[in-house]
């Protein structure tokens, strides 16, 4: 007993700390690792456990929260637990454009945001489909992501457009475009809309996507403000003003009839769906008619639709709390 305890700890361990085992070290090199944390008292002891135990060979490389002085058994217990790893993740937000994910990516992995906007830049070489156009906008699909062990922008970005390429062809999104009549960055701009307009309103993204090929169809402007707000690069708020809405932009579809130039966010699987299979139906209008259920009204007719119009109105002054809301205060 004595022997046992004179190679190795007893007891459930004392003070937290982070330990990192590099890629590829080997058994021997990790129990160095722990007597230097003084996690194990002697590599003997690890090395002893990790021979008696053939999972031994599966301890992952990465950051570990671990505890100093714990018996060899528990400490490579602890190592073979994924819930001990120190998880470093970014997140590709929803319904953000380009310049606003960069801040988040930068504080999880420590790259300035420049190096972002000048990978970004180089936008035919960070791993999208051959039919992308107009640069990365639409392709940072929105997931959380681990943070490489050498983060740079590249990389990070990469991550996240082999995650679009990996949906896209999950959801066959270019055999059902061609279905649809549409080109697949076409229906990746429409998606983009679909998520900006839905915001939490999984429900209704199918519909509003049949509202505006609707419109496409009968050669009407989309009128979508989401994408005044992009070309005008204001957010937080739902209505757009006269000024706004007159910007002559690309990306204005108050101005320009068709599609704008190119997709306004990094839409998710639920708009890309709802934008390659809408449902059925004549509507050419929809209005949000209170913000706090997402309850939105479709119709036809232009009339009911300023009806619609109005109830929101409506609802927006019907309290402070209302009015903050519409307005993004």
């Amino acid at each position: 007993m004595y022997k046992r305890q004179a190679e190795d700890y007893i007891g459930e361990g004392v003070d937290p700390v982070v330990v990192t085992i590099p890629k590829g070290a080997t058994l021997a090199e990790i129990s160095d690792i722990l007597v230097e944390a003084d996690v194990v008292r002697t590599a003997k002891a690890f090395d002893r456990e990790a021979a008696a135990n053939g999972d031994s060979k599966n301890i992952q490389a990465g950051r570990f929260n671990l505890k100093t002085q714990l018996p060899a058994k528990q400490a490579l217990a602890m190592l073979l637990d994924p819930k001990n790893i120190v998880r470093n993740r970014f997140t590709i937000q929803e319904g953000k454009w380009l310049a606003q994910q960069w801040p988040s990516l930068a504080k999880a992995s420590g790259v300035k945001k420049a190096e972002f906007e000048k990978a970004a830049k180089d936008w035919k070489k960070l791993g999208l489909p051959t039919w992308a156009k107009n640069g990365l906008e639409g392709f940072l699909f929105p997931d959380t992501y681990e943070v490489p062990d050498k983060p740079n922008a590249k990389s990070m970005i990469k991550m996240a457009t082999k995650q679009f390429n990996v949906v896209s062809d999950d959801l066959q999104l270019e055999p059902a475009a061609k279905e649809l009549g549409y080109s697949p960055y076409q229906v990746v701009v429409m998606a983009s809309i679909i998520e900006k307009e839905a915001g939490s309103n999984d429900a209704d993204r199918a519909k509003i996507a049949r509202v505006f090929y609707n419109r496409l169809q009968q050669g009407m402007k989309l009128q979508s403000d989401a994408t005044v707000a992009f070309a005008n690069k204001i957010t937080g708020r739902i209505f757009t003003t006269d000024a706004e809405r007159a910007l002559d932009s690309p990306w204005n579809t108050y101005f320009y009839k068709g599609l704008p130039k190119g997709p306004i966010t990094s839409p998710t699987r639920k708009s890309l769906d709802a934008a390659l299979h809408p449902v059925d139906g004549d509507w050419l209008y929809f209005t949000v008619v209170n913000l706090d259920t997402g309850e939105t009204a479709f119709t036809a007719d232009p009339n009911e639709h300023v009806a619609n119009g109005q109830k929101l109105q409506a609802w927006c002054t019907a309290s402070d709390a209302n009015r903050a809301k519409c307005n993004g205060k």
